[in-house]
């Protein structure tokens, strides 16, 4: 099997996992009858990367592209979502073997009328 590995003073040492909470918003998607529409969603991606910055990176380019050119690229507003790193915590090998990493949770718009 291998293993991700990175070079630090000429030694190999493992690279680290990390699992990255996306928050999606700005959508305008209409909801099912008599619900309300959806304004955007949370979705996590288990990566690997040398650090943490890169794997926030990563994740937010693997959730782009799903919605840029992949299955949800035809919802309506999908041009205008905008991203963001929520949260990104080290996580595991083991982690990183069973995460699907897709699927979204889906938030309705707030409702103004107070």
């Amino acid at each position: 099997m291998v293993f991700a590995e990175r070079r630090l003073s000429g030694r190999l040492l493992p690279m680290p996992f990390f699992c990255v909470i996306v928050e999606g918003s700005n959508l305008c998607i209409p909801g099912a009858l008599n619900e309300p529409s959806i304004a955007g969603f949370f979705t996590s991606r288990v990566v690997w990367a040398p650090d943490r910055k890169t794997a926030e990176a990563k994740a937010l380019r693997s959730v782009r592209d799903v919605w840029a050119s992949g299955s949800c690229a035809d919802q309506p507003s999908a041009g205008q979502l905008e991203l963001a790193v929520s949260e990104s915590n080290p996580s595991s090998f083991h982690r990183w073997l069973l995460a699907a990493n897709k699927g979204h949770a889906f938030f309705p718009a707030e409702n103004d009328d107070g």
